[in-house]
């Protein structure tokens, strides 16, 4: 009996000690997981904010989006607009050309005329000169020249009104010539100005069409970035989901340790008072060892 109790004190110590460095392990699992628990809960913590800035830089790049699109669509237009004020400016240019063209054809023409006319008044003049010299000789003709002195006179009339007028054409051929000269140099600068307006038009819209193409990479870019920030937002948010379900996992396995550990800290303290009996039970078995040694004397 005396053994028996000795191996059951020592098994129940054993045992008792075992339990004890179980529920010690088990403490110190239990401190562990509530750590885990909070570090899980601060990176809840931290990929919700990161989550709620992804989604905030993909409201901003489908905003930038909008913008970059109206944006190519006006310099579109203003593009559209400059190579329509190109050809308008051409066919100025063509029609001021052809206007400086006629006014030049026109100018020669005046001199053509001119000539004509101050051949005209040469002619008249001579008439002049023959009708005086008729008239002379008619004087001299005496009563029978008369009749020809009369038609004398009245040729060298007509001659003087025909220089006259033709000295009136003349100036206002001059006049004409000059205002031909005047239109044709004003429609000459006219023109320059009409091609260097043309060219710097033609320079904008060139470099429109530059801005276009720099505004449709730009567009091309946003709608990129901006689908991927929608996929980068759609896995963050999984991402939350499935660190908000590990810390829920978290918490119900560090419930379920402190659990367990209450558990064995009950069933240590169970087998210490065990171990309390056993030692109890080995000392009266040692006592009844010694009592009956008694009654052999």
């Amino acid at each position: 009996m005396l053994a028996s109790s000795t191996e059951l004190t020592d098994g129940a110590e054993q045992s008792a000690q075992s339990v004890a460095d179980v529920a010690d392990a088990i403490s110190k699992v239990a401190s562990a997981s509530d750590s885990q628990t909070n570090a899980v809960e601060m990176m809840v913590s931290t990929v919700k904010q990161m989550s709620d800035s992804i989604v905030s830089v993909a409201a901003s790049t489908q905003s930038m989006t909008m913008v970059s699109d109206k944006t190519g669509e006006a310099a579109s237009n203003g593009e559209e607009a400059i190579s329509r004020a190109v050809g308008q400016m051409a066919r100025i240019d063509s029609t001021v050309t052809n206007s400086a063209a006629v006014v030049s054809k026109l100018g020669e023409r005046s001199k053509v005329i001119g000539n004509i006319v101050e051949t005209i008044s040469n002619i008249a003049g001579q008439t002049n000169l023959l009708a005086l010299n008729a008239a002379i000789e008619a004087a001299r003709a005496g009563e029978q020249g008369r009749g020809f002195a009369v038609v004398a006179e009245e040729v060298r009339k007509l001659a003087e009104q025909s220089q006259e007028a033709a000295k009136q054409i003349a100036a206002l051929i001059s006049d004409i010539q000059s205002d031909t000269d005047k239109a044709v140099e004003a429609m000459a600068a006219g023109t320059q100005e009409v091609r260097l307006g043309s060219k710097v038009i033609d320079d904008a819209g060139k470099q429109f069409s530059e801005i276009v193409a720099l505004i449709d990479q730009v567009s091309s870019h946003a709608r990129e970035a901006a689908s991927g920030t929608d996929h980068i937002s759609g896995d963050s948010q999984k991402i939350v989901a499935a660190i908000e379900d590990i810390s829920e996992a978290s918490k119900k396995i560090a419930g379920d340790i402190q659990t367990i550990s209450a558990a064995t800290q009950q069933q240590s303290a169970s087998m210490e008072q065990i171990s309390a009996s056993s030692n109890s039970l080995s000392t009266m078995a040692e006592d009844l060892k010694r009592a009956v040694g008694k009654f052999k004397y």
